[in-house]
């Protein structure tokens, strides 16, 4: 399996995750799978194998009128065909921490737990206006992850913390990052980022994952000084089922 692409999957063979998850998984033991993760109140469709593999399992998950995609550039075609409109798939670089080359910086982000669901909460919210709230947040990830903020006039001004944290599988992947509009350009994105992954690390976390933009080149050479490397391109974004399908489907 290849792991540094697989963490979310791997993250969810965890009692705090698996009961959202639902596996399929190719019957001749061809090396595919298809996750579909209903954690959030819009699926996540992760898949992992070559194209030819993976083309009977979307048979199975065809029935899902929409979801969120993860996935590599080759499966969006595959879904085209199976039915799906996909009007905007992000081009995303998934990036991997080299815990030689981590260079921690900032000394302003403090932990965070779950008694900061509703400050942190509030903090996402002020993104929506111009939708750069991040969109997969839940108040569990307070408890089962690592979550660090930065403070500033007794309010939280930028956070970041754990999508998913599975000490037994020691992956982690680090996400909802995000600085409050009237508080950018002072690298606490950053410092919130850098306390996240040193907490991993002192851990013992194997594998940390993060995900960014091809377009953010800004984020990603922060990434790189905190020492991530770009590990594979993938592609992020909503799918819809055409109803076409689903009369052909009948």
């Amino acid at each position: 399996m290849d792991r540094a692409w697989a963490v979310y999957a791997l993250a969810d063979l965890e009692p705090a995750y698996r009961d959202h998850a639902r596996w399929h998984i190719a019957a001749d033991g061809r090396p595919a799978l298809l996750l579909v993760y209903r954690g959030f109140r819009l699926p996540v469709l992760f898949a992992q194998g070559a194209a030819e593999d993976l083309a009977p399992l979307l048979a199975e998950a065809a029935s899902e009128p929409r979801f969120y995609l993860s996935v590599r550039p080759e499966v969006i075609l595959l879904l085209r065909a199976a039915g799906y409109e996909i009007p905007d798939a992000k081009r995303m670089w998934r990036m991997v921490l080299d815990p030689h080359a981590f260079a921690p910086i900032g000394h302003r982000a403090v932990r965070l737990g779950p008694a900061d669901e509703a400050e942190l909460a509030s903090l996402y919210a002020d993104g929506e206006a111009v939708g750069e709230a991040p969109p997969f947040f839940e108040p569990g990830m307070l408890r089962h992850g690592v979550y660090y903020g930065v403070r500033e006039g007794g309010a939280i001004v930028a956070a970041g913390g754990t999508h998913v944290l599975a000490e037994q599988e020691s992956v982690a992947a680090i996400g909802n990052v995000y600085t409050r509009g009237d508080c950018r350009r002072r690298g606490w994105g950053s410092q919130v980022t850098s306390a996240v992954a040193g907490e991993l690390l002192m851990r013992g976390v194997r594998l940390v994952v993060l995900n960014v933009a091809e377009e953010n080149a800004a984020a990603r050479r922060v990434y790189e000084r905190l020492g991530f490397r770009e590990y594979c391109e993938y592609r992020e974004g909503l799918a819809l089922r055409r109803p076409s399908a689903d009369k052909a489907g009948r």
